[in-house]
Formats: C-alpha cells, sequence, structure tokens
C-alpha cells in the first residue's frame, strides 16, 4: 500500500486469553492508579482482555487508498498533544500492541509521525515473539503454527514511577519491540532546498525536531500490514492495543478511553485531523515540484509505458517496499477496446516463498523478494485489481496469480472489455485479467503499480534500485531492473501469440544495475527529454547539518550537533546514484563519517558502526549515522568530524570536516 489504509472495518472490543475468550464486568474497573489497585499477576494476566483491548480499523485499502487487494492493513491514530484539540487529560501514557503471528507471506508495524511519514518499523523477521514457548513463523525455516502471539510498545514520553505488582511486564518479551511514537522522521526536508522556499508561493517551513529533542511529533499513526493472509479474521486473531499508564504501568479500561475521545481512535476521519495536515499536504506540494528525471526510454514497439519510481514521500508508505509506477493515458482502455486490442504486460518475477501455507511450508531465506504484484489504480487511489506472484492454496478471498513460466516470465493480457482470447489461458503461458468485471469505472485506469516487497540484498534488479522520482530505462534500450520491469504493448487480439513469448525474446538487455556514469536529465512541462547530463557534475561537499531550519541563511545549517544517532543531510553536488538501493541500512564503499578525536569510523566497508541512508541524490544526501549510542562510536561535543563521500559511477570524492556543536548552541527549530 501506498497510502494510509482505509478503515473498513472495526472489531468487537475481545481478544485471545490463556484460558479461552469471556465476557468481564468492566463498569467498576480504575481509571487512576495512586497505588495498591492490581496487587497480583502481571500486565498481561490483568490486562490482556476484553475490558482493555482497543480495536484497530482495518481493510484492504482499495476503496481510496492504493492499497493492494490481496492484503489487509490494520490502523489506530494516537494523540500525543496535537495542536488540534485539547490534550489528553490523563499522565503521560504508552501504547501496548498485543496480536497473533497470523499465516501471511508478510507482516510488519509501522509507526508514523504527525506528518504521516514513517519514522520506525518493525518487520515480521525483526519481532520477538511474547514469550520464550512461542515462536515467530517468520523466521526462514520456520514454519507456521497457529496460536503464537507478539507484543509491542509504543514510548510516547514520561518517566515510569513506582510500578505496582499487577502490572509489571514480567515474563514476556513486549519490551523487546519497541518504537518512540514521540519521534519526527529525518528525510525528505525543503529546508534543505532553497530553490523551493524561493518561489514566489510561500510555503511553510518544514517541521523538524531540535537536537534535544524538543519539539517532538505530536500525534502518529500505527500501521500494521499482512499480505496474502490465510488467517480468518476473528476477535482471538486480530491485533489490539492497550493503553497503559506509564508511572504504575497499570492501564486504562477501553471503555474509558474512548470516553475521553483524543487519545486513540481507529476512525481515519477523526484520526487524521490529529495529523498536522498543511505538512502533510506541503510534502505533497514538495514531492510534486521534484523533477522528474530519466536517462533514456525503453523503444516501442517493446513498451508504450515507461516505469520510474514513485515519489519518495507518500502518506502511509511501506518503507519495506519500492513501488515502480506508469501513467496510463487517458482514454487508453477505451481505445484499445475499440481496436480489439489488449494490453500485453510482459515481465520477469524474482524468486518468492512458498508461504502462506497450511502443509508445514517455510521459506528459505534464500529467495530474492518477499513479495511481488501488480495494481492497476484508478484517480482518488482506487485499486481496481491486484495480481500477486503466487496465492496460497484455498485463499479466504479471490487472488488471482501471476502464471509464470520455469524461469519465472509472465505474459500478462489485460482486457477493457473484449471477451477473453482463445490463447490467453495457463496452459499456453498467459495470465489473464478483464478490468470491465472489476469495477464500473474501469475505464478511468490511470496508473499500473508494480509493488516489491523486501528484496534481498544480493538481488540488484528491484525496485529498490532505482532512484525516487527517476524512471526505470537508461541507455540502448537498457534499464536498472532488466526484464524485472515491465515491457508493455498493445497487439490486436488476432495477434497474440499461440504461446506466450516472454520478455526475454524481445532481445533487449536484460542487465541490472548498471548506472550511466552521469545523472539523468530532469524533464519538465515544456520538455520531456531523457539523456544523461555530461560531463558529470564535480564531486563536491558544501555543508553538512543535523536538524536544519532554512538554507542557507541560517548558520545552524553547515553545523552537526551532538546526539544519539544523529541525523546528517550531506549537501553538495556530484554525488551520483547510489547502486545499493533505498532505504538502505548498514557499510558501503562510498560514504563515510570519521570523528578523529575518538578515533572511529561509520558508514564505510568494515568500519564498526553503520549507517542508514534514506535519500542519494546528486546533490543531496541524507542518512543517520548509527553512532553514539549504547557505548559505539561516541561523539561529544568538541569532536572533529570527517565526513568523505564517493560518487559510485565515477569514483571522485569530496570531504568536508566540522566540529561537533553541543546541543545548547541549537536553538529550537519549529516551523
Amino acid at each position: 500500500m501506498k497510502r494510509l489504509a482505509i478503515a473498513s472495518g472495526i472489531l468487537a472490543i475481545v481478544c485471545w486469553l490463556p484460558g479461552g475468550l469471556y465476557a468481564q464486568n468492566c463498569s467498576t474497573l480504575p481509571t487512576s492508579f495512586p497505588g495498591g489497585q492490581f496487587p497480583k499477576g502481571n500486565f498481561l494476566s490483568n490486562f490482556n482482555n476484553s475490558c482493555y483491548l482497543i480495536p484497530f480499523s482495518f481493510g484492504n485499502g482499495a476503496t481510496s487508498e492504493q492499497g493492494d487487494t490481496n492484503s489487509v492493513y490494520y490502523k489506530l491514530f494516537f494523540n500525543i498533544n496535537s495542536p488540534t484539540l485539547a490534550p489528553p487529560s490523563i499522565p503521560p501514557y504508552e501504547l501496548i500492541i498485543v496480536g497473533e503471528f497470523q499465516n501471511s507471506r508478510y507482516f510488519s508495524i509501522g509507526l508514523y509521525d504527525d506528518h504521516s511519514a514513517i519514522t520506525q518499523n518493525l518487520t515480521d523477521t525483526s519481532i520477538v515473539p511474547l514469550n520464550s514457548s512461542e515462536i515467530n513463523p517468520y523466521q526462514p525455516g520456520v514454519a507456521y503454527v497457529s496460536g503464537q502471539h507478539y507484543g509491542a510498545a509504543i514510548h510516547l514520553g514520561g518517566t515510569p514511577g513506582n510500578l505496582q505488582t499487577g502490572c509489571m511486564m514480567t515474563g514476556n518479551n513486549i519490551e523487546s519491540n519497541v518504537m518512540d511514537g514521540t519521534q519526527r522522521h529525518p528525510y525528505m526536508d525543503w529546508n534543505l532546498d532553497p530553490p523551493f522556499l524561493e518561489q514566489p508561493t510561500q510555503y511553510k517551513l518544514h517541521q523538524v525536531d531540535t537536537p534535544g529533542h524538543t519539539n517532538p511529533s505530536t500525534a502518529g499513526v500505527i500501521i500494521i500490514r499482512n499480505y496474502l493472509d490465510l488467517t480468518a479474521a476473528t476477535p482471538a486473531t486480530e491485533p489490539h492495543v492497550i493503553v497503559r499508564d506509564v508511572a504504575s504501568g497499570c492501564a486504562y479500561p477501553a471503555s474509558y478511553i474512548a470516553s475521553l475521545g483524543n487519545v486513540v481512535t481507529p476512525n481515519s476521519n477523526t484520526g487524521n485531523n490529529w495529523q498536522n495536515q498543511q505538512q502533510v499536504q506541503e510534502h505533497n506540494i514538495y514531492a510534486n515540484w521534484q523533477s522528474t528525471d530519466c536517462w533514456g526510454t525503453i523503444p516501442n514497439p517493446y513498451n508504450y509505458l515507461q516505469w520510474l519510481r514513485q515519489d519518495e514521500f507518500t502518506a502511509g508508505s511501506n518503507p519495506d517496499a519500492g513501488y515502480l509506477i506508469a501513467n496510463v493515458p487517458s482514454g487508453l482502455p477505451q481505445s484499445i477496446f475499440n481496436a480489439n486490442e489488449v494490453m500485453r504486460i510482459r515481465f520477469r518475477v524474482p524468486t518468492t516463498p512458498p508461504t502462506p501455507c497450511v502443509n508445514g511450508c517455510s521459506r528459505s531465506g534464500s529467495e530474492q523478494m518477499r513479495y511481488l504484484s501488480i495494481s492497476f489504480e484508478i484517480p482518488g487511489g482506487g485499486t481496481l485489481s491486484s495480481l500477486p506472484d503466487s496465492c496460497p492454496a484455498n485463499p479466504l478471498t479471490a487472488c488471482t496469480p501471476l502464471v509464470q513460466d520455469p524461469n519465472g516470465y509472465v505474459t500478462l493480457v489485460v482486457g477493457t472489455g473484449v471477451a477473453q482470447p482463445a490463447v490467453a489461458t495457463a496452459a499456453n503461458g498467459y495470465t489473464w485479467l478483464d478490468l470491465s468485471k472489476t469495477a464500473s469505472n474501469y475505464l478511468q485506469l490511470n496508473e499500473i503499480a508494480i509493488r516489491h516487497i523486501m528484496a534481498s540484498s544480493g538481488f540488484d534488479c528491484a525496485t529498490q534500485g532505482v532512484p525516487y522520482k527517476v524512471g526505470e530505462a537508461t541507455t540502448g534500450g537498457a534499464g536498472l531492473m532488466g526484464f524485472y520491469s515491465p515491457l508493455v504493448d498493445y497487439p490486436p487480439v488476432s495477434k497474440l501469440p499461440a504461446t506466450a513469448t516472454p520478455a526475454s525474446s524481445t532481445g533487449l538487455p536484460s542487465t541490472c544495475g548498471v548506472f550511466p556514469s552521469g545523472p539523468p536529465m530532469a524533464t519538465s512541462a515544456s520538455s520531456a527529454k531523457c539523456g544523461v547530463v555530461f560531463p558529470a557534475p564535480a564531486t563536491t561537499i558544501s555543508a553538512l547539518t543535523t536538524q536544519c531550519t532554512r538554507m542557507p541563511d541560517n548558520p545552524d545549517c553547515n553545523e552537526v550537533y551532538v546526539q544519539p544517532s544523529p541525523p546528517i543531510a550531506i549537501v553538495g553536488g556530484g554525488f551520483g546514484s547510489f547502486p545499493l538501493g533505498l532505504p538502505y541500512h548498514g557499510n558501503s564503499n562510498f560514504v563515510q563519517i570519521t570523528d578523529t578525536t575518538q578515533n572511529w569510523s561509520a558508514g564505510f566497508t568494515g568500519n564498526a558502526c553503520t549507517v542508514s541512508i534514506g535519500e542519494w541524490s546528486n546533490g543531496l544526501i541524507s542518512l543517520i549515522a548509527n553512532v553514539n549510542q549504547n557505548g559505539a562510536c561516541p561523539m561529544a561535543a568538541g569532536d572533529n568530524l570527517a565526513v568523505t563521500v564517493w560518487n559510485p559511477q565515477t569514483s571522485a570524492s569530496a570531504q568536508l570536516s566540522v566540529t561537533v556543536q553541543a546541543q545548547s548552541s541549537g536553538g529550537v527549530r519549529k516551523q
């Protein structure tokens, strides 16, 4: 899903219990905790029941959120101190998520700030089971077993006090799965882009945090994703939230939280008002303002639609997914119908796991990708249909798989009202889809999206390897994804071969991950020309900054402030294109941060500490240095910090050094 999931249903406030489901009298439960309210048991034995559990909204996002129709998204909004309403009248609280590992291909818990931008994400394999006797079925070689549970904590500020005995997290691993709901996203900062701010229309500055975390997010959203889920939706299997008092550790009754009306809500209309909608909209404006770039095109007659990676910002987007999109010309569905033609889409599917299943299968861990699907979308965020790489036996909802040959090649034939061609059958290597059978407004088709989730580090043909808002095609008929990027043409029904001819039969280059020596040209409404900028710009670094209010007229936009895991923006030019895929976590041969005072380095191959790279364009690199935490790679005010960047295509390098500043020297940075 590319945007926040739609709220299409609400579960009853009931959940699994060790002894089974049963009704309780919730009318006399305490709503304050001065002491002695829960002298026995522990947090789960006292609060994991129908009196305390709050449901998520859920749906597949296909109505207005560009969701995958083979998925289920659970969503819950929370308020910390949103300026759009009164603050919660309860002391500082945290959110405890409890749920059951479902029998699905992919599962994650995403946390978004008040800009609807991702801040943290727990991917299925990283989630520790609720207790030591349970398993995580998403681990390689582990088969699904029903009744396995997890828990996670969303911290929202406050200081624990004297925890009551019956409110302690004893005997469970909830605190092993922790996220901080007060964090702001570190990327997509238009304060670093003076041309955007110098437009005639004056936009608000991007709201960023401070080195001392004095401008935290005031609200947020939790999205839980399940793709190809075989677990029947029941109150016992669905995720829920418990609102926990930080000081005592005890929980508030669900009915009491509902009566307050400003703590959590599954209702999108209510929750969206808690978000900073001005900043959300300006994120969209900034994303639209940024240029669409391209090196080249795949020539006709092989590809009548050109593919590019979507904008970096899309509200509620999945950080584990890369989206490759093609814009469909207005009127095309009607015109190919009138000509008795079909849309033929040919591409290669990476190897994916056999999960989910009910026969004890498991994923090996060596697959090239966790999940792939292709979706057909209409204006307003509607999804007409989504076809996954494969479908499980006996799916809970209708599922049409992509028919693959032994090498993973797919020939998808899409009709817009014509009768199914006699040759367009699975036996002949075709996948058939009739969009006229999906919805009455199918002629409004305006976008096709390929969804790649969790590409392996050794697979360099995924969407994640394409820079944001850049065309996949390079030069000479090649592309960064080879045949894993679709080829689209419109053959007459009568001209379809008796047996599907795969993309590999076209003779086009099949290599992946080969970047041109220079950056792509920017296109515009007046010029759609693609090409390689040559000679490549010189590699230079002009500024390093952690949190920046506005460039170039603010001195704090060329300073690095001491803090745990500092976000660092590297401003300059000639950085080239990052070839290992974005977002990226780890080390590479292309960037290094060195503290010459403390004698450590991070980010370069072999360094002890790593970086997390969110953005890498020709003029800006945004990353988080995973340093100055838990004693590793310490940083202090006064240290000399040197940052070196190597252009991955030309090997040209640049370095800039700064003195690390104390937090007290930085002001509060609000919009």
